[in-house]
């Protein structure tokens, strides 16, 4: 639902681990013009921005501190 109480609609796909059949995990789509390989594809992309992102947090130690200028 939307703020205003409106319908939206979405596409669930669930989608199984290669490596553990009863692991799975369901990705939302509110797009509904794309089909469900390719809301897989564009996950699987998303996810690997989000792993590197997390390596370089990690590497630089980016982690536990903050600096801020205004």
């Amino acid at each position: 639902l939307a703020k205003d109480g409106a319908q939206i609609d979405a596409r669930i796909v669930c989608v199984r681990n290669r490596s553990n059949r009863k692991d799975w995990i369901a990705l939302i789509c509110t797009d509904m013009t794309i089909d469900e390989n390719e809301i897989i594809r564009i996950y699987g992309k998303r996810w690997d921005i989000e792993v590197f992102f997390k390596t370089c947090k990690s590497f630089l130690k980016l982690g536990t501190e903050y600096h801020g200028l205004s």
